[in-house]
């Protein structure tokens, strides 16, 4: 038995830029035994073209008007730090005291790639960008702090595209895309606790190193897709670029495998080799960087702390950033370590904190296995995206004097971001009736980080308001804080200030010899030097800051006038490290600048002890007495610097040497030396010049 029946079909196929298509007839011949397919010619052979669509108009592109509108409010939110001044955190570090950023030269190119020139990690980009700021715009802040307001701007669009590409292989329709990118954009791009990363200069380093993290995530998912070998060299490039920006990149093979378990991925032995380059990588720059660490004595011996102490440490820090991402509280610069009560026993939240840790993890991961695979996967990224990038600093090998920084949170909470908008998307589509409830109350919750991020700024306009902050949300355990407060105070000549945080760390038993130094050098310029000599002695039996300890010591003995104290004292500091003799003239130099003229005085008479054929020494004292009214030894110092003939400094060793004289009234020699530094070069004012030559022709026609 046969039937026979007719289809007919559409055959589409391109004819230019048109879409063309054609009817087709088939015989359809079935029987028992076989089925036959046969076609017939069109009975219809005109072809019907349809109409090309016009192409969307940029312009109407609502994704694009989101991340304008995101971009812009994170603009808005940090515009006030273009107003910040550099602070004495770590600014004077890799800024205003870094002589290699200075100047584009082969030598100082050399020395950032190959040196750790602060002496605490190795980010050679991080330096290259500070020192290209500094080529356009010298010590100006403004630009530095655009600089990383821009760069921070562009990791808020980076993670805009990461969200969107999880969506889009999570298969996620595009409304609920666009809404789950924009609010894990927005809040990572306003959040409190990421103002520490934009608004510290330092920090560049933290900014820069998450813009070539995620540009490298991105480019994972697009080797992915292709399986092509461009796209995973590019990974590795911007895996390398990422760790020579900041060492706290070397989790992200890590969050490789977060990515892999969030899309699914077959876990074949090519998903774990195509890991091992990077691995590679990450145990080279991981393994360096703790070396630089423990070289600088950032980390602490593990005898230090019991494994109990470090489980609790680590588990408080675990809970105190995921509770400040929904409640960004009592934000600081610093976060101490607790005191221990009488008994040794700590706060209660120390010992309940691992408990809660594992319930924040354990409870939704178990809830989502028994309720949907997929909904496991994603609080599994979540949660291991977040933890991978938080692990090194959780205290686990105790690194630096704080429990926890707001900085860490950086790249880590892109994790959790995008964990609460995807079920924010679920519920925002299951309970449709309520889209524009959740979608408003979600806006007031970013108001309302917006408002905190400006106003977290603020705190970052200058070393005082920084340290303040910290002081005032933990006063009895900021002792870093009080610390540099004081040296911002001994900086700017305000010595009370200063006295009273230097004094406030001794009340709390402050282990740090430099403390007692510094208010020994507070007693010193107010006179007070019994105090003084008690307080550099209190540093020596501390230990730890010997050499610079004597170095001040003894310009506070030479103030005394106790020469031979002075000098045994410079003696040893000099034995202790042979750069103490730079110090000690930097220190003259510096206080010659202040007027602290005796001081200069003093330290410059032993240097001179010590090197008595350099002519600067003899200059500078010349220049302090001067200023101190000793007219006559000052006379006599600028000659003899002038007699050394040194070419930097003889000429104005001369100049200086005639206005002496014109002071002393001695008009010859006045009018002979101002002519000698003429000969030499040097432009001599001409009513200078004048003056004493009138001085002298009057002095003769009276006599």
């Amino acid at each position: 038995m046969k039937i026979l029946m007719i289809k007919r079909h559409r055959k589409w196929r391109k004819a230019g830029n048109k879409a063309c298509k054609t009817w087709a007839y088939h015989r359809l011949t079935i029987s028992p035994f076989s089925v036959h397919l046969q076609q017939y010619k069109p009975m219809n052979t005109k072809r019907h073209t349809v109409p090309e669509l016009p192409r969307k108009n940029f312009l109407f592109d609502k994704k694009l008007w989101v991340i304008a509108g995101i971009c812009i409010i994170t603009f808005i939110c940090f515009n006030y730090s273009l107003n910040n001044l550099f602070t004495n955190w770590d600014d004077d570090v890799y800024v205003t005291h870094d002589q290699y950023i200075k100047a584009f030269t082969a030598d100082n190119l050399k020395t950032i790639f190959t040196e750790d020139i602060t002496k605490n990690n190795y980010h050679p980009l991080t330096m290259l960008s500070l020192a290209v700021n500094y080529h356009y715009a010298q010590l100006e802040p403004r630009t530095y702090y655009l600089t990383n307001i821009l760069i921070h701007i562009a990791n808020v669009i980076l993670v805009f595209l990461l969200a969107t590409e999880f969506c889009a292989r999570l298969k996620i329709n595009k409304s609920r895309s666009l809404f789950m990118a924009a609010f894990c954009a927005l809040w990572f791009g306003v959040h409190p606790m990421h103002v520490e990363s934009v608004s510290w200069l330092a920090e560049r380093k933290d900014v820069l190193y998450a813009f070539f993290y995620f540009l490298g995530l991105l480019t994972y998912l697009r080797y992915i897709d292709k399986n092509k070998i461009k796209w995973y060299l590019l990974t590795v490039l911007c895996f390398i670029a990422s760790c020579l920006s900041k060492p706290m990149a070397v989790v992200f093979p890590v969050s490789l495998l977060a990515i892999d378990l969030l899309l699914n991925r077959k876990w074949k032995s090519k998903v774990l080799v195509e890991k091992i380059p990077l691995l590679l990588v990450s145990l080279a720059c991981g393994g360096y960087a703790y070396y630089r660490q423990n070289a600088t004595g950032a980390i602490a011996p593990f005898a230090v702390l019991s494994f109990a102490d470090r489980v609790m440490y680590a588990s408080y820090g675990f809970v105190m950033y995921v509770t400040k991402l929904f409640y960004p509280f009592r934000l600081s610069t610093f976060y101490p370590y607790p005191y221990h009560y009488i008994d040794g026993s700590l706060p209660w939240i120390y010992y309940a904190s691992p408990v809660i840790g594992i319930a924040i993890v354990a409870v939704p991961l178990f809830i989502a296995w028994k309720m949907n695979k997929k909904y496991f996967r994603v609080i599994a990224f979540g949660y291991g995206f977040f933890t991978a990038n938080i692990i090194f600093v959780l205290q686990f090998i105790s690194c630096g004097a704080a429990i926890m920084a707001d900085r860490y949170s950086y790249v880590s909470y892109f994790g959790l971001l995008f964990m609460i908008v995807y079920f924010l998307g679920e519920i925002r589509d299951r309970f449709p009736l309520y889209k524009i409830s959740v979608i408003l109350l979600l806006s007031a919750f970013s108001a309302e980080l917006s408002y905190l991020c400006y106003e977290r700024t603020k705190v970052w306009h200058n070393s005082e308001t920084l340290l303040k902050d910290a002081i005032h949300k933990y006063p009895y355990g900021a002792l870093l804080s009080y610390k540099w407060l004081g040296n911002y105070y001994m900086d700017s000549l305000q010595y009370d200030s200063a006295g009273r945080c230097y004094r406030m760390l001794t009340m709390l038993h402050a282990a740090d010899a430099s403390v007692y130094d510094n208010l020994g050098n507070i007693f010193k310029f107010k006179n007070e030097y019994p105090q003084a000599l008690k307080a550099y002695d209190t540093s020596l039996q501390m230990g730890g800051n010997i050499y610079r300890t004597l170095l001040d010591r003894s310009s506070c003995l030479a103030d005394m006038e106790d020469t031979n104290a002075a000098i045994r004292d410079y003696a040893t500091a000099l034995r202790l490290n042979p750069d103490a003799e730079k110090r000690y003239a930097e220190a003259g130099f510096t206080e010659s600048q202040k007027k602290q003229y005796t001081d200069a005085i003093g330290r410059y008479t032993v240097l001179l002890k010590f090197s008595p054929n350099n002519p600067y020494y003899y200059f500078y004292r010349g220049v302090s007495e001067f200023g101190e009214g000793k007219i006559r030894a000052s006379a006599a110092d600028f000659k003899s610097a002038f007699l050394f003939n040194a070419p930097q400094v003889s000429v104005i060793a001369v100049y200086n040497l005639s206005v002496a004289c014109d002071s002393l009234n001695d008009d010859s020699d006045a009018v002979k030396y101002a002519y000698i530094a003429r000969q030499h070069g040097y432009a001599v004012d001409p009513a200078y010049f004048n003056k004493i030559k009138g001085k002298v022709k009057k002095t003769e026609k009276d006599e």
